[in-house]
C-alpha cells in the first residue's frame, strides 16, 4: 500500500476489497491517511472473503442435505476448511498488532475497508450454527460472543459513518456486508438455535438498515460518480441481503414461502438480473485473491435457490439442485486452484526461483 499526501490509498493486487485512492473519494475535509501497519492487517481481513466463501458453500451443501444426506459430509468438509482459515486469518492478524485498541479503531475507520472486520464475526455465526448440532448449549454461547461482537461492529462503524467518516469516500454496497447482511445472517443462526426472539429482532435490523443504508448507497451509484475499477467487484455484494435476508425469512418461519418469501426471491432475482448486465463490466485481465469476493454472493444465491426450490415444489428440482452446486462448486474449485497457483508464483519470486517448478 502506497500513500501520496495523504489521499492515495490503494492495496497491492490480491489484497480483497479495495481501498478507494482520493482521486475517487468525494470532496470532503482533510484526506484520511491508514497508517504504515494497515496494509499488513488489511491483507490478512480481506483474505478472510476465502473463509467466508467456503461458509456459504457449505451452507449450500447444507440446504440440500434432502436430496441425499451424505452431503452433510462435504459441509463439513466445507466449513472446516472456513474454519481453518479463519483461524489462521485470525492469528496473523493480531499479531500484526489488531489485538490493540488504536489499532482496531484505525481499521475501522478507514473508509475503504473498515466493513471488511465485520467478516470476523459473521463467519464466526455461520460456522457455530452449522456445528450446532454437536452441542446447542456450547453453540448458544459461541453465538453470543459473535452476534455481539458483529452488533458492536456495525454500530462503531454506523456511528463514524454518521459523523462524516465516509464523506470523502465513494459509497459502494460492500458497506451493507455489517449493517444489513451480518443482521440477517444473526438471525438465520438465532432459528437454527431456536432463537425466535432474537431471530425476529435481528430480522428487524437487517431490514431497516438494508432500506435505509441500499437506498443511500443506490443513489450514490446512480447520481455520484463512477464506482473506481478497484471497487467495481463489491456491486455482487448487492445480491447479499436479498439472499441472506430470504433465508432468514424462511430459517423463521418452517421453511415455507409467503408473500413475504416471495417478495425477498423477487427482489434477489431482480437483483441477479441487474448483475448479470453488469458483468461485462467488472472483467478482470488478471487473477488476484480479491476475486474472492465474488464466492460468498454467489455461495449465498445458489444456498437460497436450493431451499426456495424445495419450498415451492418445483419440477426436476433434484437434477436442478445438482447443477446449481455443481456450478457453484465448480467456480469455488476455480478459485481456489487459482489461489495456489498465484500463491505459489509469488512464493517463488520472494525466494529468487522464479522459473522454480
Amino acid at each position: 500500500m502506497t500513500a501520496k499526501n495523504g489521499s492515495d490509498l490503494r492495496p497491492e493486487r490480491g489484497q480483497g476489497p479495495p481501498i478507494l485512492s482520493g482521486s475517487a473519494a468525494s470532496a470532503g475535509p482533510a484526506p484520511y491517511a491508514a497508517p504504515a501497519s494497515h496494509g499488513s492487517r488489511s491483507a490478512r481481513i480481506s483474505l478472510l472473503a476465502i473463509s467466508l466463501g467456503s461458509a456459504g458453500l457449505g451452507g449450500a451443501w447444507q440446504a440440500a442435505t434432502s436430496v441425499a444426506s451424505a452431503w452433510i459430509q462435504i459441509s463439513d468438509v466445507l466449513f472446516v476448511i472456513s474454519g481453518l482459515v479463519w483461524v489462521v486469518l485470525l492469528a496473523a492478524y493480531v499479531r500484526h498488532g489488531g489485538a490493540r485498541w488504536h489499532n482496531l479503531r484505525e481499521d475501522l475507520r478507514h473508509p475503504g475497508q473498515g466493513f471488511a472486520l465485520a467478516y470476523v464475526p459473521i463467519i464466526g455465526m455461520l460456522i457455530t450454527g452449522h456445528f450446532s448440532r454437536f452441542g446447542e448449549e456450547g453453540a448458544r454461547w459461541a453465538y453470543a460472543v459473535f452476534v455481539v461482537a458483529a452488533a458492536l461492529v456495525a454500530a462503531r462503524l454506523l456511528a463514524h459513518w454518521f459523523t462524516g467518516g465516509l464523506s470523502e469516500t465513494t459509497l459502494h454496497p460492500g458497506y451493507l456486508l455489517p449493517v444489513s447482511s451480518a443482521p440477517f445472517i444473526a438471525s438465520i443462526t438465532a432459528s437454527t438455535l431456536h432463537l425466535p426472539e432474537i431471530a425476529a429482532a435481528s430480522f428487524a435490523v437487517g431490514v431497516l438498515y438494508w432500506l435505509a443504508f441500499g437506498t443511500v448507497i443506490l443513489g450514490s451509484l446512480v447520481a455520484g460518480s463512477p464506482l473506481p475499477p478497484p471497487a467495481r467487484p463489491t456491486l455482487t455484494v448487492l445480491v447479499i441481503p436479498p439472499a441472506v435476508g430470504s433465508n432468514a425469512w424462511l430459517a423463521a418461519h418452517g421453511g415455507r414461502p409467503d408473500g413475504v418469501g416471495y417478495g425477498f426471491s423477487g427482489i434477489l432475482f431482480f437483483t441477479l438480473a441487474l448483475v448479470a448486465f453488469m458483468l461485462p463490466t467488472l472483467r478482470e485481465r488478471s487473477f488476484h485473491t480479491g476475486l474472492w469476493i465474488y464466492s460468498f454472493p454467489v455461495a449465498a444465491t445458489t444456498n437460497f435457490l436450493v431451499r426456495w426450490i424445495y419450498a415451492a415444489d418445483v419440477p426436476g428440482r433434484e437434477m436442478v439442485v445438482r447443477t446449481l452446486l455443481a456450478v457453484a462448486s465448480g467456480g469455488f474449485l476455480l478459485l481456489g486452484a487459482a489461489t495456489l497457483v498465484h500463491g505459489g508464483r509469488h512464493w517463488r519470486l520472494r525466494t529468487g526461483n522464479p522459473d522454480l517448478g
